[in-house]
């Protein structure tokens, strides 16, 4: 009788491992033909340009030049070390092929100001890319190149994705080109402080430099988005990577191809999260909807019935449970056509209509500050309210001293010339105190680092 039920425990044993097998097998992906399908609609792109540098002042090795020129040349000679000089860069990335005439789609940033775009087909065929178009914004750019019947990805159905959800990223990490690495959608509509217009596609597919462009493919085999940014405290892969949504990515592509720039929709409104004490005060059951907390002069909302106050539940027919989801529908929002939002007021909902203007260059400036009016040339915005980092988050960065030193979007800037930054108003504040000509020196954070930065600011002539 013993004997019989150790026999019989070890049946359920192997019944029960054949099944976890069987579970196994239906559930784990094999991307082996997935991979093999699709591998000739991704391209490695790479990428040559030139920019200024300045010589080290005082540091005559770091310079092209016979350093025994600085200790023993004329002054006029020495001086001429420390002058800009130029550099060549070269970068690189990844893209895909969206159209079988040669349109092919990457990140901005890849491309950057490239002067020289070199795009290698699966086939080892490498053949020079023009930039039809590109928009920071969204960080995607359109490349053209001279090559027909070229296999076009399948764009995926964004909506039919869900959290945990298997997916595949293909692209060239440090270079070494039709790399796939798996993972999970980890989460959707993931709204970084320097894009409030992306609602991005976090995963945990391994992506490190060099997989930026590549595309991010679902089990069917169809591209859901475009592998654009990680999160890291080293420069390499953390565990967190976010892509475009690739219907975005796509709605770009066709504004570009059509009109060579992107329009968005602007409402004119400054927003902000509903919290668990705020939702009390309007008497509802969650937090939900975007409130108003300020409206634009002159802007389509500033010209409608929208009051400051205003909660915000939804926009065209879909609701808002975050305000970060607002910016994102009213981009892409029809422009000169109304919209309808329904609000919350005095404890009672209405509908107001509010005719959607394009955002062009100023409009962008007016949410924050205009770059090309203060000597950083920076945008900035505030903080998200969860975020336990101190500072004001940049969110453009214009042609000029700031760019120079290397200041990106996604910048904390904490600090200027000794002043702490908690708001936008502080940065306002502290810009209008620079003076053109004088170095200012920013505390900046990226990441997990923080550091020190000197930002010479160009000398204006009166």
């Amino acid at each position: 009788m013993k004997t019989t039920w150790v026999k019989s425990v070890q049946s359920g044993v192997i019944a029960s491992l054949m099944l976890v097998n069987i579970v196994s097998a239906q559930t784990l992906p094999d991307w082996s033909d997935l991979f093999e399908k699709n591998k000739s609609s991704v391209v490695s792109i790479t990428v040559k340009g030139k920019e200024e540098v300045q010589s080290m002042q005082g540091f005559p090795f770091f310079d092209d030049n016979d350093p025994f020129q600085f200790f023993f040349g004329e002054p006029r000679q020495r001086q001429h070390q420390s002058q800009p000089r130029e550099r060549v860069i070269q970068g690189g990335g990844s893209g895909f092929i969206v159209d079988k005439d040669g349109i092919i789609v990457t990140n901005a940033h890849v491309v950057g100001k490239a002067d020289e775009i070199l795009v290698q087909l699966s086939d080892r065929r490498e053949l020079p890319a023009k930039l039809i178009g590109k928009d920071d914004r969204s960080d995607v750019a359109v490349l053209q190149i001279d090559a027909k019947s070229l296999p076009a990805v399948k764009v995926a159905d964004v909506n039919d994705l869900k959290v945990g959800q298997w997916v595949m990223a293909v692209g060239s990490p440090f270079g070494l080109d039709y790399t796939a690495t798996q993972g999970i959608i980890s989460s959707l509509g993931r709204n970084l402080p320097s894009d409030n217009y992306t609602p991005f596609i976090q995963t945990d597919a391994a992506v490190n430099p060099g997989n930026s462009g590549g595309p991010l493919f679902n089990t069917k085999g169809e591209v859901i988005g475009i592998n654009s940014q990680i999160y890291t405290s080293t420069g390499s892969y953390a565990g967190v990577s976010f892509a475009i949504p690739i219907d975005l990515a796509m709605d770009v592509v066709d504004q570009i191809k059509a009109n060579g720039k992107v329009v968005r929709g602007w409402l004119g409104v400054q927003i902000q999260d509903v919290s668990a004490d705020l939702a009390k005060t309007f008497k509802l059951d969650k937090p939900q909807g975007a409130l108003i907390s300020g409206i634009m002069p002159k802007g389509p909302a500033a010209q409608s019935d929208l009051k400051v106050g205003d909660l915000i539940l939804s926009f065209n027919g879909k609701a808002i449970e975050k305000s970060s989801e607002l910016p994102v529908l009213v981009s892409r929002a029809k422009v000169n056509e109304k919209a309808e939002l329904e609000i919350l007021r005095n404890g009672k909902k209405q509908t107001i209509k509010v005719e959607i203007k394009a955002m062009d260059g100023e409009q962008l400036a007016n949410q924050s500050q205009d770059a090309t009016n203060n000597l950083l040339g920076l945008v900035v915005d505030a903080m998200p309210q969860d975020s336990i980092r101190k500072g004001v988050v940049v969110s453009l960065v214009s042609e000029g001293p700031s760019a120079d030193v290397g200041i990106m979007r996604g910048d904390v800037i904490s600090q200027i010339n000794g002043q702490d930054i908690h708001s936008v108003d502080d940065f306002n504040q502290a810009i209008t105190q620079l003076k053109s000509g004088e170095v200012v020196r920013l505390l900046i954070q990226r990441g997990q680092n923080s550091y020190f930065v000197a930002v010479p600011l160009k000398e204006i002539k009166k």
